[in-house]
């Protein structure tokens, strides 16, 4: 396992992702000493969107006696830039056993707009909504932790930016720790509906954060999904969207 020097007096924030099979590199930026926060893209929070992007990913590390680890993404309403849906996580750590772990959850947002039949002028988007956050449950035998929340939202069809019409949806999702820094949240489904008269869907929504391979420093961010809509009259209209899949890398600076 690779020591890592809390002596270090900086921390730099990078992070790197593939787009059309290139690699894509972003400044480095640096935070300041324990706790130390970071945040990506840099400068973003939960008030300061970022530019051309609907996310926003914060945290902060204590690596002290006890590593104390926080990160939130926030997603961004592509209609009121004001408004987000949270997705976060605390965790205490000693010595790489868990001993508290708790899920953050605020607020909804339409994080993606696209079109479904463009010669209708009709759009279709999800709304995300978390909520029922707080404390999880330790195991003392599994020595891990568990803490489930709750997502919901509606899948939305909008004429003008106008919502029209809507199909809503509830479902559990969870964060976890367990030994050795694995630790994350997972807030992934499918549903299908909608009006056989009218139109049909079918959504897949993915959203997942995690360490990599046992690192608190190492962190893989992924937002997306799919729409598939069918009308009897103009057949299906598909579409892939990712908001962000992107690995997010902190490492001492020399």
């Amino acid at each position: 396992m690779k020591v890592i020097h809390l002596e270090v007096a900086m921390m730099v924030l990078v992070a790197c992702g593939t787009i059309d099979g290139g690699l894509v590199e972003d400044v480095p930026q640096r935070v300041s000493t324990g706790p130390s926060h970071f945040s990506y893209p840099p400068n973003c929070s939960e008030i300061a969107k970022p530019k051309d992007q609907v996310y926003c990913v914060t945290g902060e590390l204590d690596l002290g006696l006890k590593w104390l680890v926080n990160i939130d993404m926030f997603l961004f309403d592509v209609f009121n830039p004001i408004k987000t849906a949270l997705f976060g996580i605390n965790a205490t750590i000693n010595k790489g056993i868990p001993e508290a772990l708790e899920v953050r959850t605020a607020g909804c947002a339409t994080p993606v707009l696209s079109e479904a039949f463009k010669f209708l002028k009709i759009n279709q988007g999800v709304t995300v909504c978390t909520s029922q956050g707080g404390p999880g449950k330790c195991d003392s035998g599994t020595k891990s932790c568990v803490a489930p929340f709750n997502v919901s939202g509606y899948f939305g069809l909008y004429n003008d930016r106008s919502l029209w019409l809507k199909w809503p949806f509830t479902y559990k999702a969870y964060a976890w720790v367990k030994p050795h820094f694995d630790m994350g949240i997972n807030a992934t489904y499918t549903i299908t509906g909608g009006d056989p008269d009218i139109i049909q869907f079918s959504l897949s929504f993915i959203d997942t954060i995690r360490s990599v391979n046992g690192s608190v420093l190492t962190w893989h961010i992924h937002n997306g999904g799919s729409f598939d809509t069918y009308m009897t009259r103009y057949g299906h209209s598909y579409h892939n969207w990712t908001i962000v899949d992107k690995t997010i890398q902190l490492q001492p600076s020399k």
